[in-house]
């Protein structure tokens, strides 16, 4: 599996999976990972639980890959993601990533996200925790 593979099947299997699942999470994220979103910073505890408190607030979330390219350790993606909430509302928001792998293992993404469509409070979607 590629670099490129491994970004796609993570942001499935963690992202897009229904449930909360820290073992899932370390099976694709290292524990030195840190996640700069929209200039808010996680590190890998901060992630597992922004990741619960996602899964908290929604009962889908669907990631479609618009484009993604790989080289050395670095992977780029713009993917979409749509969001239905608990709440009965949905939000969309595009996302611009930068993933830094390391032994198979993600260390470091860089992100900007733009919401498409939602209330202003779904612009912490990338970093709510």
């Amino acid at each position: 599996m590629d670099i490129t593979q491994r970004i796609a099947l993570a942001l499935r299997s963690v992202v897009c999976h229904p449930d909360h699942n820290e073992a899932k999470i370390r099976e694709f994220f290292s524990p030195d990972y840190q996640q700069i979103v929209d200039g808010q910073t996680l590190d890998f505890t901060g992630f597992v639980e922004h990741m619960a408190r996602l899964k908290h607030l929604t009962h889908a979330i669907d990631v479609t890959v618009v484009a993604i390219a790989g080289q050395n350790n670095n992977v780029l993606t713009h993917h979409r993601v749509a969001v239905s909430k608990k709440d009965g509302t949905q939000a969309h928001i595009d996302v611009f990533a930068h993933f830094t792998l390391e032994n198979g293992l993600i260390t470091r993404c860089e992100e900007l996200t733009r919401l498409v469509q939602g209330i202003a409070q779904d612009r912490s979607l990338g970093s709510v925790r």
